[in-house]
């Protein structure tokens, strides 16, 4: 039934009806019938300036085209108030750029831009940092004679510093000449947000106390709290503040929490006077990061009111603790009981889960889901998805995503991952060098996928090159990561000797992961002298744990010191030290199997093994046996 005929009753006056049913309009349909009503009903010329920015500020999409296309369709008097209210829906929306052409066809439209609707153009400026148009606008402030209007030199100082540009935002804000408290707010804030702290320190000293409010005090704080060594200087400014708000307490305990510091972000969380979800999402947080799960686990199931960040960060937090399939239960929980709609950040946190699971099916469920509700893959959701392709084994699937996603670094970083996991070492350098030609610049995380790639292909030169290139032509200085990818290739290659030399050049002190490279190399290539080095160079260090002690008793043995390799078992069994086995896992017919290094428990082990052994054993003593055997 029409919207408009689904009432039990006759209105007495048409227009009013179709005021009372404007909040019921939702979908196209109920948009032109609302069209009929008032078209037949005269209201369009009794009253067209109330109706149409009741429109404009619709929260439903249909709505507002409605009103866009009177608007645009209609002569109206009042137009001056009509074109602020366009432009003030569309500052408001998913489109704010539509506000920007808004603003320029009321210029063409010969009605002359009055403080309202400068001030929403900048603010729209301000709000996706478009430092042309914003710069252009203020040329036309100055023209028309408004210049001096206080809002919009408020207005125009935030604009440059949101924009990182607090020197020219500073020349505005000293051609101020009654300076409001919240002109010297967005100029401290500017200064703040481009980490000139000791400006913002200086202009927040020559700010007369008594316009100094609680946002005054929570912006200096802000810059302190984003920084290790002046957590301290931001604790006293904290107590010494004359007001707190709730934002003052969460700023602290935010910045204790990226810190590390998360007994003191405690010490906050229990004094504050009131908590709310930010506070608790924030320590959730906190306590995720040192791995006290049962603590984040027993302060989220206390929260009366989660937001969507809340669960993210719950399920981010278990993924980066090794817990993929609580994060994924806790999801299941959240779309069941709070019917919370899942966002970009969401299901990329799911699609890792899934990934380190190895749950492929589930992944190209969520990304049908992705594709049904038209989300964006320009972020962290196609990465993930390019991700879980690329280690699920899928790389034409990964190719598919990243064809149409790939508008960003990390995008282009997890295509070469992909390729250098599955030992493509020449793909992933095409891929690099296409990225140069694109004029994208590489970052960290590139040259430890390039370099990966060149290891897990035996390609020496090609990474050597690259590790040069690295420094002389981006300018990046190589990390611990990068130092371990060249030993890692040169140990591959044999080159044992470059590789040692390679580590005590570096400017870091090698970690574990680069030792264990070259001892494992040493055990490979049977290389006893070098082990033997090793053996001298490291004793005592804390690369010997379970895995140190494997690989060189493996390496005595493979070199028939069978002694020395019993010795260093007993050793690791004094110690009360043991490797943690191998584990694989696969997915069939949906769900996940997993099998472990010696594991008898597993009810189709011996299934397992038989069929295993009668596929190999023809291979192992027939010399007509096939060379496909799809086991080997």
């Amino acid at each position: 039934m029409p919207l408009f005929l689904s009432c039990s009753h006759s209105p007495p006056d048409a227009a009013t009806a179709a005021l009372d049913f404007l909040p019921r309009c939702r979908t196209p349909r109920d948009a032109r019938q609302l069209h009929s009503r008032l078209v037949t009903s005269g209201l369009l010329r009794r009253r067209p300036a109330p109706l149409l920015r009741r429109l404009f500020y619709s929260p439903h999409p249909p709505l507002r085209h409605l009103a866009r296309r009177l608007f645009f369709s209609l002569p109206f008097t009042d137009r001056r108030f009509l074109w602020n209210a366009l432009i003030g829906s569309s500052s408001r929306g998913s489109h704010p750029r539509e506000a920007l052409l808004a603003f320029a066809l009321m210029l063409f439209d010969s009605v002359a831009a009055d403080e309202f609707a400068f001030s929403l153009a900048l603010t729209t400026c301000s709000r996706i940092s478009r430092l042309l148009e914003g710069s252009q606008i203020h040329g036309l402030l100055l023209k028309s004679g408004l210049a001096s209007n206080p809002y919009l030199q408020n207005g125009l100082i935030a604009f440059y510093s949101k924009c990182g540009l607090p020197h020219t935002a500073r020349k505005v804000f000293d051609r101020v000449l009654e300076r409001d408290a919240v002109a010297w707010n967005s100029m401290i804030n500017g200064y703040v947000k481009e980490a000139k702290m000791s400006a913002a320190e200086e202009l927040f000293d020559e700010m007369d106390s008594r316009r100094k409010n609680v946002v005054t005090w929570n912006t200096m704080l802000s810059g302190y709290t984003v920084s290790v060594q002046n957590i301290d200087a931001a604790r006293q400014l904290f107590d010494s503040m004359p007001a707190r708000d709730m934002v003052s307490w969460n700023l602290m305990i935010d910045g204790y929490v990226k810190c590390g510091r998360v007994v003191d972000a405690e010490d906050m969380f229990e004094k504050m006077p009131e908590r709310d979800v930010i506070s608790c999402t924030t320590m959730i947080n906190g306590y995720m990061g040192l791995g006290r799960i049962d603590y984040a686990k027993k302060l989220f199931e206390a929260m009366a009111e989660k937001d969507l960040i809340t669960w993210n960060t719950m399920m981010d937090g278990y993924v980066k603790n090794g817990l993929s399939r609580e994060a994924l239960n806790l999801f299941a929980n959240m779309r069941g009981k709070d019917n919370a709609a899942p966002d970009n950040t969401t299901l990329a946190i799911v699609l890792t889960a899934l990934t380190e699971l190895g749950r492929i099916n589930d992944g190209i469920s969520i990304h049908e889901y992705i594709k049904r509700s038209n989300l964006s893959m320009d972020g962290n959701l196609g990465v993930a998805l390019i991700d879980m392709y690329s280690k699920c084994g899928r790389l034409d699937d990964a190719l598919k995503v990243f064809d149409i996603s790939a508008n960003s670094v990390d995008h282009w970083n997890a295509m070469i991952s992909g390729f250098a996991c599955h030992g493509h070492g020449n793909l992933a350098l095409e891929l690099f060098r296409e990225m140069e030609r694109r004029l994208l610049k590489p970052d960290d995380i590139t040259f430890i996928a390039v370099l990966s790639a060149c290891s897990h292909a035996g390609m020496v030169d090609e990474g050597l090159m690259c590790f040069e290139r690295m420094q002389k032509e981006h300018g990046l200085e190589p990390k611990v990561q990068h130092y371990g990818c060249m030993v890692d290739i040169l140990s591959r290659a044999g080159k044992l000797e470059e590789a040692l030399g390679l580590i005590r050049s570096m400017p870091m002190e090698p970690n574990d992961v680069v030792w264990r490279s070259l001892l494992s190399a040493c055990r490979n290539h049977r290389d006893l002298d070098m082990g033997q080095k090793l053996v001298q160079c490291l004793t005592g260090e804390r690369i010997w744990n379970s895995s140190s002690y494997v690989l060189l008793s493996n390496l005595y043995a493979g070199v028939g010191l069978w002694g020395d390799a019993w010795k260093l078992r007993m050793l690791m069994r004094e110690k009360n030290m043991k490797k943690l086995p191998g584990c694989s896992s696969i997915e069939v017919d949906g769900k996940v199997y997993e099998f472990v290094v010696g594991d008898q428990l597993q009810t189709q082990t011996q299934e397992v093994n038989s069929s295993l052994d009668v596929c190999c054993i023809p291979k192992l003593y027939s010399s007509t046996a096939s060379k496909d055997c799809a086991c080997l």
